[in-house]
C-alpha cells in the first residue's frame, strides 16, 4: 500500500489549497452560506475550472478518472475553511453512484457533471419522503432510490421537478444546505429508471461510503484549522503576565488536539489507500474514518471555543462554525452509533453479542 503522494497527487492538493486561499476567507464563506444558493457561484466555477466536478468521472466520460486518495486531498483542503459548494453532492455522491451503473443515461449524466453543466443530488426514500438530502435545492438532477428502483429526475424549465417537491431546510451547520423531498403519488410516471433491485442498492450504498470518506477528509481539514488557529492564539493571548500557551494545562489540551487530528488523518488516508487497493474494504474503512475524524473535530472545535475564552463564544469568531460543522458531521450519511455497529459486526463483535 502506497502512503507517499505521487507528483500528480501533490499537485492536486496544492491546487485545492490555492483555491481555498482565494475563496475560503471567513467573510467569503459567510456571504456564501447566507446567499439563496447556499454557496458562492464563483467558487463553484473555480472548482469546475480545476476539473474537480469530474474528479471521479472516468476519462472516457470527460472526467479526471481519479480515485479516493485524490478525493480525500481535495476535501481536506475544502474542509479547512468550511468552503460551501455542491461538490460533495455532485462530484462524490452522484458520480460514485452513476459510475456503478451501465445505463447509457448514467454515462451521459456523468459527462454533464464533469463539464460543470449539471449539479446533482442523491436521495433514498422512506414512505415517499427523503429527509436531509444534501444540496437538492440547487440540483439540476435528482437520483432517487424508491421502492427498490433508482430513478433519474431532471429539473424542468420552471425550476421544479415533476413528481417531487423540494423543501429547503435551515440547519445548525449553515455551511451545508439540506432539504426534505416529498414524492407525489404519480412519482413513478416521471423520470428515467436507471436500475433496480440489488444493482440500485449496491450503487447507492457505494455512493454513501464515498460520501462518508469525503466528509471524514473535510473533518480532518477542519480539525487541523481548529488546532492551528488555537495554537496561534495561545502564543498571543496574555494572561497573568504571560501567554496562555506557556501554561502546562493549555499545552496538554493542545497536545491532545494534535494527537486526535493526526490519528484522524491517518485513518482517512489509510481508508482512501485501502479503497484504491481493495474496493471491498471501502464500507468498513470509510465508516472507521468518519468516526475517527468526527470525534477529532468535535474535540478540537470544543477546545477551540474554550481556549479562545469569551471571544470564542461570539458570532463574529469562526469557532462556532467549526463546532456546528462537528455536530452535523456526527449525523450526516449515518449517525456515528450506526457506524460503530457496522465496524463491530465486521470484526465479529456483533455475532458475539
Amino acid at each position: 500500500m502506497q502512503f507517499l503522494l505521487n507528483e500528480e497527487q501533490a499537485l492536486i492538493r496544492q491546487a485545492a489549497q490555492a483555491l481555498v486561499r482565494d475563496h475560503g476567507a471567513s467573510e467569503c464563506v459567510r456571504r456564501a452560506f447566507e446567499s439563496p444558493l447556499g454557496h458562492d457561484q464563483d467558487t463553484w466555477q473555480a472548482l469546475i475550472d480545476l476539473g474537480l466536478a469530474g474528479l471521479l468521472v472516468p476519462e472516457q466520460s470527460g472526467g479526471q478518472g481519479l480515485g479516493a486518495v485524490e478525493m480525500v486531498l481535495v476535501f481536506e483542503a475544502l474542509g479547512a475553511k468550511l468552503v460551501p459548494s455542491p461538490l460533495l453532492a455532485t462530484a462524490v455522491l452522484a458520480t460514485s453512484l452513476l459510475t456503478r451503473l451501465p445505463h447509457l443515461k448514467a454515462r451521459e449524466l456523468s459527462s454533464l457533471i464533469a463539464s460543470g453543466r449539471c449539479r446533482a443530488a442523491v436521495a433514498r426514500t422512506d414512505n415517499n419522503r427523503a429527509q436531509f438530502v444534501l444540496d437538492a435545492h440547487t440540483a439540476d438532477a435528482l437520483l432517487i432510490e424508491h421502492q427498490g428502483k433508482l430513478r433519474l429526475h431532471r429539473k424542468r424549465e420552471t425550476g421544479r421537478f415533476d413528481g417531487v417537491e423540494v423543501e429547503r431546510l435551515h440547519m445548525m451547520d449553515q455551511t451545508r444546505v439540506l432539504s426534505h423531498l416529498q414524492l407525489h403519488q404519480d412519482f413513478d410516471a416521471f423520470g428515467i429508471e436507471l436500475a433496480e433491485g440489488n444493482q440500485a442498492t449496491h450503487a447507492f450504498d457505494h455512493a454513501l461510503d464515498m460520501g462518508r470518506l469525503a466528509v471524514a477528509a473535510e473533518a480532518v481539514g477542519a480539525a487541523q484549522s481548529c488546532l492551528t488557529r488555537t495554537s496561534e492564539y495561545a502564543t498571543q493571548r496574555v494572561q497573568f503576565g504571560r501567554t496562555i500557551g506557556s501554561f502546562q494545562a493549555v499545552k496538554h489540551q493542545l497536545a491532545d488536539m494534535m494527537v486526535g487530528v493526526e490519528a484522524a488523518r491517518s485513518a482517512v488516508y489509510y481508508a482512501a489507500a485501502s479503497a484504491n487497493d481493495d474496493a471491498n474494504s471501502l464500507s468498513t474503512m470509510a465508516a472507521l474514518a468518519k468516526l475517527e475524524a468526527s470525534e477529532a473535530l468535535t474535540h478540537a472545535s470544543s477546545r477551540m471555543i474554550q481556549l479562545h475564552g469569551g471571544i470564542g463564544f461570539t458570532w463574529e469568531h469562526d469557532a462556532h462554525l467549526y463546532f456546528k460543522r462537528a455536530r452535523a458531521t456526527e449525523t450526516i450519511f449515518g449517525g456515528n452509533e450506526s457506524l460503530d455497529e457496522r465496524i463491530a459486526r465486521h470484526i465479529g463483535l456483533g455475532d458475539a453479542a
